[in-house]
């Protein structure tokens, strides 16, 4: 297992501050996700609970980089949530015992939390105090996807670490040496992912490329039909958030087409798709609709029970009044 060529740098300059003494005992990583924030954490633990350091690197043969390499160190504390379910008091309970027990190898304890957005507010308010006066050679980790200030309390008792995507031209660069698939394709997954190698890497080599394409084709076949709601069971069948997210991205690129940021679009192999939009729509329909789409996906993961079917439905004949169903032939 390596680190991600864009980690180097971030792993580098944190492991220097350990080395100097000056690091603090609770870091909170700031990113999205698909940047590879917990194996950046995993690595500096590792150096952390290393019995032989050599200067910025763990020997990679001690007693501590053995445990480390199985998954088995006992005073490494990866805590995570199963999905959908949240860490609430007895969560935090937990995390306090482990931290008050002496290191098993008599060195480092490290508590991670990969996840804070599923920390309840209870929870958080119990975590405030272990934070302000932790026991000695203990170190928090802590991950926060959403980059929102929602957990101010929680972030004053933290250094804070933005962790920023790759360039452009770093990601295509590695994806060219990880996937066989067209240079021409790494790019559209790259930003069809916000930036992230990773999850650009995934999509590249997953079913799901071949269902956008699909979903594209049957989007514009409905266009020229003048029969929105033809999609309708694509996008209830699967995926249906990731679905809106695609004709988002796909407005958005035909405002971009309208001010000419032809080398900015997105889904640069739908130019088809892309001008038919442009041409036959100004902006301000093309803004209303994207608008409205947003809303429909933050409905449909925020209201608890909803009926997707209808939510999508009445979606599809609400953006059918917007474009006045003045649908090009």
């Amino acid at each position: 297992m390596k680190l991600y060529p864009w980690l180097i740098k971030p792993y580098n300059n944190i492991i220097r501050k350990y080395q100097t003494k000056k690091a603090h005992h609770a870091i909170l990583i700031k990113t999205q996700r698909g940047i590879g924030a917990s194996l950046l954490i995993w690595f500096i633990s590792k150096w952390l609970l290393c019995l032989k350091p050599i200067g910025i690197d763990s020997c990679n043969k001690c007693y501590g980089c053995k445990l480390m390499s199985s998954n088995n160190h006992p005073d490494w504390h990866n805590f995570t949530s199963e999905k959908n379910n949240m860490f609430n008091v007895d969560s935090v309970r937990r995390i306090n015992k482990k931290i008050f027990e002496y290191a098993q190898q008599g060195g480092s304890k490290i508590i991670f939390l990969s996840d804070i957005e599923k920390l309840t507010e209870s929870a958080i308010n119990a975590f405030l105090k272990t934070l302000e006066e932790p026991p000695s050679k203990t170190w928090f980790f802590l991950i926060n996807y959403k980059n929102l200030n929602l957990y101010s309390t929680l972030s004053s008792r933290c250094l804070i670490y933005r962790l920023f995507v790759p360039t452009e031209q770093n990601s295509l660069k590695w994806l060219a040496n990880e996937t066989t698939k067209k240079n021409r394709l790494h790019l559209i997954a790259l930003r069809i992912n916000q930036g992230s190698p990773l999850s650009a890497k995934k999509f590249i080599n997953n079913d799901i490329w071949i269902d956008r394409i699909n979903f594209y084709k049957n989007l514009y076949d409905s266009f020229k039909k003048k029969n929105l709601l033809k999609i309708l069971p694509l996008l209830k069948e699967k995926n249906s958030t990731v679905k809106i997210d695609w004709i988002c991205f796909l407005l958005f690129d035909a405002i971009k087409f309208n001010f000419n940021e032809k080398n900015n679009l997105t889904n640069f192999d739908q130019i088809e798709l892309i001008q038919f939009l442009s041409y036959n729509y100004k902006n301000a329909i093309l803004d209303a609709s994207l608008r409205t789409w947003m809303h429909c996906k933050y409905r449909l993961l925020n209201i608890s029970g909803i009926n997707h079917e209808l939510l999508l439905l009445e979606q599809l004949l609400r953006w059918e009044k917007i474009l006045d169903c003045v649908l090009a032939t």
